[in-house]
Formats: C-alpha cells, sequence, structure tokens
C-alpha cells in the first residue's frame, strides 16, 4: 500500500489536484505486483471514466446465465451463479477499484453470497437455464468494457461445477476471515476482496479489465518521470 499511496502523491502533485478515485485519467491503467497503481493518460470515453462500475447485479447474473443458456448443456445453479457473482466483483476490484455490480458480498455457510441474488434465486435447485424462466431471451445489454470482462470471467470459470467453485472460495481469506458460524448477513468488504486478490492470487488466475496492464515491479521507477509530467501537463493544458 505504501508503493501505491507514494505513486498517487506523486501523480497528484505533478497535475497539482487530487486524484479522485471515481474518474480514470486515460485508457490504460498499469498496476505493478505489490500494489502501485499509476494511471497513464490519455483520451478516454465520452463519459471520462474508464471502468465501468455500479452495475445492477441483476444485469450481471443475467448476462452469466445467458452465456450458460448458449450452451449445450446449461448447468449454472443457484450456487454456481452466487459463486461467479463472488470471483466477478472480487477480479473487478482488484483489477479496477471498483464495484462491478452495487451490491455487498456476504459470508453465507456455502460461500460468498449476494443477498439480493439469494431472495430472487432461493429455492430454487435446478440448473437456471433449464427451468427456461430464469433466462433473458437474448443476452442482456451492459457497458461493452464489462461485457469483455464477464466473457473473460465467463471463460475462466464457466467449466467448474458449483461444487468445486464453492470449495474454491473457502480456501480464499474473504471467505474465511468472514464467515462466523450462525451468524446472519456478515458482509465481505471490498477491500478484503481486492486485497487478498491483488497479493495472493497468481496473475494467471485472476481476470483483468481489458484496460489494465499489469508490468514488471520495478517498471514504473524505472520510467522518466520528468517526461510523464510533462505529458500530463499538457494533457491538462490541452
Amino acid at each position: 500500500m505504501t508503493q501505491e499511496v507514494s505513486h498517487r502523491v506523486w501523480i497528484s502533485q505533478q497535475l497539482k489536484a487530487p486524484i479522485e478515485d471515481s474518474v480514470r485519467f486515460g485508457k490504460v491503467s498499469v498496476r505493478v505486483p505489490g500494489g502501485c497503481d499509476c494511471r497513464m493518460m490519455s483520451a478516454s470515453n465520452e463519459a471520462g471514466v474508464l471502468f465501468s462500475h455500479d452495475l445492477s447485479v441483476e444485469d450481471v447474473a443475467d448476462y452469466f446465465l445467458t452465456r450458460d443458456a448458449e450452451r449445450e448443456e446449461p448447468d449454472v445453479t443457484h450456487l454456481k451463479l452466487q459463486k461467479l457473482l463472488y470471483f466477478a466483483q472480487a477480479n473487478y476490484l482488484a483489477s479496477t477499484d471498483e464495484r462491478l455490480f452495487d451490491e455487498n458480498v456476504e459470508a453465507f455457510e456455502h460461500g460468498p453470497v449476494v443477498y439480493k441474488t439469494f431472495r430472487h434465486y432461493n429455492g430454487t435447485r435446478q440448473i437456471l437455464a433449464a427451468s427456461g424462466t430464469h433466462v433473458a431471451p437474448t443476452r442482456v445489454h451492459v457497458p461493452e468494457d464489462v461485457a469483455h470482462f464477464l466473457d473473460a470471467v465467463w471463460d475462466r470459470y464457466k467449466d467448474y461445477s458449483a461444487g468445486q467453485l464453492r470449495n474454491l472460495t473457502h480456501c480464499q481469506d474473504p471467505w474465511k476471515h468472514h464467515y462466523v458460524e450462525n451468524s446472519y448477513r456478515t458482509t465481505i468488504p471490498d477491500e478484503a476482496m481486492a486485497t487478498f486478490f491483488r497479493q495472493k492470487v497468481a496473475a494467471k488466475d485472476r481476470v483483468f479489465h481489458e484496460a489494465v496492464v499489469l508490468v514488471p515491479e520495478g517498471f514504473v521507477e524505472a520510467l522518466d518521470e520528468d517526461a510523464i509530467a510533462e505529458q500530463m501537463r499538457a494533457f491538462w493544458a490541452s
């Protein structure tokens, strides 16, 4: 965290303005293993935000269900859907510092759960796509960057069974450190998910937003700070 703060402070000093978490200053976010997060300056999308965020959890869930319905043998149950939502949220937080969807993830007995989705599907044990009542006829519309991210999450986890995904979450700190037996609705903090995936999950096992580039440790320190500062001042002056 110290390394991340130091680079944020340096960038803020060069811009003579604070860095707002909700605003992204370019098309690429450079993330260094160990926590450094340095955003490179360039043109962004029309809204001025690099990462789409805070979608409805219903849209994210429906996206996964329509992807499952496109397969010859769908297998996403309520349990598997909950784990897909957890892995999507955790990877997005670790990659972008933003929530993919604006709902808490909570520690239930069988792993992380989004309560709003739990209430909707509670008691449903069959494969959701097979029921014909839980899947939109066409793939739900989400922002393009989110669609690419969700496709990557789907490709990584689609072939795991619900039980395998449950067991995987039980091995991870966000659930282990926040599940309390016989408790009711214990929230897993966003920071716990982001920190665990950044620090303890190998890069090859993570899913990154398409605008995030992972670079070797020491890469940012080796850059010419004067040249970057000049580019930043020119960008803000234009």
